[in-house]
């Protein structure tokens, strides 16, 4: 008898839900799916700030890199630990890219937090688990400005979020959930029951008919708030699974630690970590390289400024190229500045074209080598913020070069140590110096010769008997090729000038 009554009810319940359009067993939540046993070699990567950093390039390609080497291998999972408040979100895009391709199963540990960043890449791991009593979430997109920060402009945010939405879908996880970690302006509603339900936003929730909506069980997000859970909420909500601990973790999926394999960075990868966190060493090493070039153009052959230029140059270039925003063509167009620099100086002085566009395409290079690929010119505020920003780094190291050498190695040079690796200023005949005239050269005094290469102020002359002469210009510059008088002979320094009329044959 009871159960023919039950059968009963059971009937007159679906009569009624049919009646009113909602489906008997609809696809809410209930519990999350327990993963497979896990036999072979685990890959366990660190996802870490480790105290000072963030998630950045040269963690990107750690990661992906390790990844495509799992794939290659035989490892039957890999486990991402994660410890950080977040960081770059285009190096953050390219790991959940890595981890949405990959064929292996992957797991999202959360050690002690998941925000931004790390709740982007968590999200894109077939299962998260989090240590109790950490957190995961707020994952607003946001960049840096002359004002401080602001909340990222729309062209960006629908990038970042049609990420998520591809995540939400890969992983069958709520895209609606995932909304309230990253926008602020939607307000994410829990419905079903306590043991079946579903997350849905509110307007979405409004704008269905009466009878198809659903009880609501809390208000997960508030509008005007980020979402931001503590494990023990994130599994209230089914989205994750806690555990005490690693060891517990490994112990309740059967794991043997004998089968991990953790893989942390080189040192190289360590020191580029450095340079990428600390964009001012950059900027000191281009106030120190332009100060190399500049004086190594100005004396002649390659010595200690030029060297130093080189290696610094080659650092910036270098750290750039191996993070992945420098490639050949900036150091080509450095290069080729560099070039033009020289041809104003030497070949054609005082025009200052050739000048202004050697320093244009030197500065162009050093901005381009640090500004990441948008796949084009920038497009949004934030892309020309951040352009704005490297190019008043670089103006400054350009100002700063100046001062240093105009104003900081004249008094460097004059220190007590200092004097004994610089030539004296002046040579006084009371102590000890002492110039003979070259006499034998007197009666060239009213001569004419003619110039072999510029004189600026320095250079060679030669006479009608085809003798060639080292002289000096009384003038600033004086062309090749041009006839001129030789003026007086002071020691052993021959003073030409611009001959009034020219009848020599050149």
């Amino acid at each position: 008898m009871a159960q023919i009554l039950s059968v009963l009810l059971y009937l007159i319940m679906s009569s009624v839900l049919l009646a009113q359009n909602i489906p008997l067993d609809p696809p809410l939540v209930e519990e999350i799916p327990v993963p497979e046993a896990t036999t072979g070699p685990i890959l366990v990567l660190p996802l870490s700030d480790e105290g000072r950093f963030m998630v950045d390039q040269v963690q990107a390609e750690f990661i992906i890199g390790e990844l495509e080497k799992a794939e290659a291998g035989e490892f039957s999972r890999v486990i991402l630990m994660i410890d950080t408040y977040g960081g770059v979100v285009f190096s953050a895009r390219e790991i959940t890219e890595a981890l949405l391709r990959l064929n292996i199963p992957t797991t999202a540990y959360v050690e002690t937090k998941a925000i931004s960043a790390g709740a982007f890449i968590a999200w894109a791991c077939d299962e998260i688990v989090m240590e109790a009593k950490t957190t995961i979430g707020d994952a607003q997109m946001i960049i840096q400005t002359a004002g401080g920060m602001e909340t990222a402009p729309e062209k960006a945010v629908t990038v970042f979020r049609s990420d998520w939405k591809k995540s939400s879908h890969i992983k069958e996880r709520s895209f609606a959930l995932a909304q309230g970690f990253f926008d602020a302006s939607v307000e994410v509603l829990q419905v079903g029951t306590p043991d079946k339900f579903d997350f849905i936003l509110r307007d979405e929730y409004d704008a269905l008919p009466e009878k198809e909506r659903l009880p609501i069980i809390s208000t997960v997000s508030k509008k005007d708030q980020l979402l931001t859970l503590f494990a023990e909420e994130a599994e209230d909500l089914k989205l994750v699974t806690v555990y005490e601990s690693f060891s517990a973790f490994l112990k309740d999926r059967n794991i043997d630690e004998s089968s991990l394999n953790d893989v942390a960075m080189n040192t190289n990868q360590k020191l580029m970590r450095i340079l990428s966190m600390n964009s001012w060493i950059f900027l000191v090493l281009t106030l120190i390289g332009l100060n190399g070039v500049y004086v190594e153009i100005k004396a002649p052959g390659f010595g200690i400024p030029g060297f130093t230029a080189l290696v610094c140059f080659t650092i910036v270039f270098g750290a750039n190229y191996l993070l992945g925003t420098a490639s050949g063509l900036e150091m080509a167009v450095f290069v080729l500045g560099l070039l033009f620099c020289v041809a104003e100086i030497f070949v054609l002085p005082g025009l200052g074209i050739a000048g202004f566009i050697g320093l244009f395409l030197m500065f162009g290079s050093l901005i381009l080598a640090s500004f990441p690929s948008f796949g084009g010119m920038p497009t949004t505020d934030f892309q020309w913020n951040w352009l704005a920003q490297l190019a008043t780094g670089l103006v400054g190291s350009f100002v700063g070069s100046i001062v240093v050498f105009v104003f900081l190695l004249p008094r460097v040079f004059k220190l007590p140590g200092a004097k004994r690796a610089v030539l004296l200023k002046e040579f006084r005949a009371e102590d000890g110096y002492v110039m003979d005239t070259t006499h034998s050269m007197l009666h060239l005094v009213g001569s004419q010769g003619v110039t072999r290469g510029e004189l600026r102020p320095v250079g060679r002359i030669q006479l009608e008997d085809g003798s060639l002469l080292d002289v000096i210009s009384q003038a600033d510059f004086i062309k090749t090729n041009t006839t001129v008088t030789i003026l007086a002979v002071e020691g052993n320094r021959i003073l030409v000038g611009p001959a009034p009329s020219s009848d020599m044959s050149t």
